[in-house]
Protein backbone atom coordinates (compact mmCIF):
# COMPACT_ATOMS: atom_id res chain seq x y z
CA UNK A 1 0.00 0.00 0.00
CA UNK A 2 1.11 3.53 -0.76
CA UNK A 3 2.11 5.23 2.51
CA UNK A 4 2.28 9.01 2.84
CA UNK A 5 2.93 11.55 5.58
CA UNK A 6 0.16 13.44 7.35
CA UNK A 7 0.55 16.66 5.37
CA UNK A 8 0.67 14.81 2.05
CA UNK A 9 -2.52 12.93 2.91
CA UNK A 10 -4.26 16.23 3.64
CA UNK A 11 -3.18 17.58 0.28
CA UNK A 12 -4.11 14.43 -1.68
CA UNK A 13 -7.52 14.15 -0.01
CA UNK A 14 -8.20 17.81 -0.74
CA UNK A 15 -7.19 17.37 -4.37
CA UNK A 16 -9.64 14.48 -4.69
CA UNK A 17 -12.47 16.71 -3.43
CA UNK A 18 -11.36 19.53 -5.72
CA UNK A 19 -11.29 17.18 -8.71
CA UNK A 20 -14.76 15.87 -7.88
CA UNK A 21 -16.09 19.43 -7.66
CA UNK A 22 -14.68 20.28 -11.10
CA UNK A 23 -16.19 17.11 -12.56
CA UNK A 24 -19.61 18.22 -11.32
CA UNK A 25 -19.07 21.79 -12.56
CA UNK A 26 -18.00 20.50 -15.98
CA UNK A 27 -21.04 18.25 -16.22
CA UNK A 28 -23.36 21.13 -15.29
CA UNK A 29 -21.59 23.37 -17.80
CA UNK A 30 -22.21 20.80 -20.54
CA UNK A 31 -25.96 21.21 -19.95
CA UNK A 32 -25.99 24.99 -20.47
CA UNK A 33 -27.04 24.64 -24.09
CA UNK A 34 -30.04 22.57 -22.95
CA UNK A 35 -31.45 25.13 -20.53
CA UNK A 36 -32.91 28.59 -20.97
CA UNK A 37 -31.41 31.74 -19.43
CA UNK A 38 -34.30 31.78 -16.94
CA UNK A 39 -33.61 28.16 -15.93
CA UNK A 40 -29.94 29.06 -15.57
CA UNK A 41 -30.74 31.96 -13.23
CA UNK A 42 -33.18 29.93 -11.15
CA UNK A 43 -30.73 27.03 -11.10
CA UNK A 44 -27.95 29.22 -9.72
CA UNK A 45 -30.28 30.72 -7.12
CA UNK A 46 -31.24 27.21 -6.00
CA UNK A 47 -27.68 25.86 -6.13
CA UNK A 48 -26.31 28.10 -3.39
CA UNK A 49 -28.84 27.12 -0.69
CA UNK A 50 -28.36 23.48 -1.71
CA UNK A 51 -24.62 23.92 -1.26
CA UNK A 52 -25.11 25.41 2.20
CA UNK A 53 -27.40 22.55 3.21
CA UNK A 54 -24.92 19.93 1.96
CA UNK A 55 -22.02 21.70 3.67
CA UNK A 56 -23.77 22.11 7.01
CA UNK A 57 -25.54 18.75 7.19
CA UNK A 58 -22.87 16.43 5.79
CA UNK A 59 -19.58 17.70 4.45
CA UNK A 60 -18.29 20.02 7.21
CA UNK A 61 -18.74 17.41 9.95
CA UNK A 62 -17.30 14.60 7.79
CA UNK A 63 -14.34 16.72 6.72
CA UNK A 64 -13.47 17.93 10.22
CA UNK A 65 -13.57 14.35 11.52
CA UNK A 66 -11.26 13.23 8.72
CA UNK A 67 -8.88 16.13 9.30
CA UNK A 68 -8.71 15.31 13.01
CA UNK A 69 -8.04 11.64 12.23
CA UNK A 70 -5.22 12.67 9.90
CA UNK A 71 -3.76 14.95 12.59
CA UNK A 72 -3.94 12.11 15.13
CA UNK A 73 -1.61 10.02 12.97
CA UNK A 74 1.18 12.49 13.70
CA UNK A 75 4.45 11.91 11.83
CA UNK A 76 3.96 8.26 10.95
CA UNK A 77 3.08 7.29 7.41
CA UNK A 78 -0.54 6.57 6.54
CA UNK A 79 -1.97 4.36 3.81
CA UNK A 80 -4.04 6.51 1.47
CA UNK A 81 -6.31 3.53 0.74
CA UNK A 82 -6.95 2.52 4.33
CA UNK A 83 -7.37 6.01 5.77
CA UNK A 84 -11.07 6.50 5.01
CA UNK A 85 -13.62 4.69 7.12
CA UNK A 86 -15.97 2.20 5.46
CA UNK A 87 -18.94 4.56 5.92
CA UNK A 88 -17.02 7.32 4.09
CA UNK A 89 -16.25 4.97 1.23
CA UNK A 90 -19.92 3.93 1.11
CA UNK A 91 -21.03 7.58 1.06
CA UNK A 92 -18.74 8.26 -1.89
CA UNK A 93 -19.98 5.17 -3.71
CA UNK A 94 -23.64 6.10 -3.11
CA UNK A 95 -23.03 9.65 -4.36
CA UNK A 96 -21.36 8.40 -7.54
CA UNK A 97 -24.05 5.79 -8.25
CA UNK A 98 -26.90 8.21 -7.49
CA UNK A 99 -25.36 10.93 -9.65
CA UNK A 100 -24.86 8.53 -12.53
CA UNK A 101 -28.39 7.14 -12.14
CA UNK A 102 -29.98 10.61 -12.09
CA UNK A 103 -27.91 11.83 -15.01
CA UNK A 104 -29.08 8.93 -17.20
CA UNK A 105 -32.78 9.21 -16.32
CA UNK A 106 -34.26 10.66 -19.50
CA UNK A 107 -37.40 11.93 -17.74
CA UNK A 108 -35.41 14.19 -15.39
CA UNK A 109 -34.69 17.47 -17.18
CA UNK A 110 -31.15 18.78 -17.09
CA UNK A 111 -32.54 22.06 -15.75
CA UNK A 112 -33.47 20.10 -12.60
CA UNK A 113 -30.08 18.43 -12.31
CA UNK A 114 -28.13 21.63 -13.01
CA UNK A 115 -28.60 23.22 -9.53
CA UNK A 116 -27.99 19.88 -7.80
CA UNK A 117 -24.66 19.40 -9.57
CA UNK A 118 -23.62 23.03 -9.04
CA UNK A 119 -24.68 22.95 -5.37
CA UNK A 120 -22.83 19.75 -4.57
CA UNK A 121 -19.84 21.00 -6.61
CA UNK A 122 -19.74 24.18 -4.49
CA UNK A 123 -19.93 22.09 -1.31
CA UNK A 124 -17.07 19.88 -2.51
CA UNK A 125 -15.02 22.95 -3.39
CA UNK A 126 -15.60 24.19 0.17
CA UNK A 127 -14.28 20.87 1.50
CA UNK A 128 -11.15 21.37 -0.61
CA UNK A 129 -10.66 24.75 1.10
CA UNK A 130 -10.83 23.12 4.55
CA UNK A 131 -8.16 20.57 3.61
CA UNK A 132 -6.00 23.26 2.00
CA UNK A 133 -6.26 25.54 5.05
CA UNK A 134 -5.23 22.68 7.35
CA UNK A 135 -2.42 21.69 4.96
CA UNK A 136 -0.89 25.18 5.25
CA UNK A 137 -1.24 25.25 9.05
CA UNK A 138 0.79 22.07 9.57
CA UNK A 139 4.51 22.80 9.75
CA UNK A 140 6.01 19.37 9.01
CA UNK A 141 7.35 18.34 5.62
CA UNK A 142 5.44 16.46 2.95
Amino acid sequence: MLQVKQKTLLLLTGIIWLTASFILFRRAYSWLELITPLQLGIGLLVAFPLAMIKINLVFRKLTMKNIERIKDFGQKSISIWEFHLLKDKLLILVMIVLGTFLRHMTFIPKSTLFPIYIGIGIAMFYVWSLYLRTFYKIKNYL
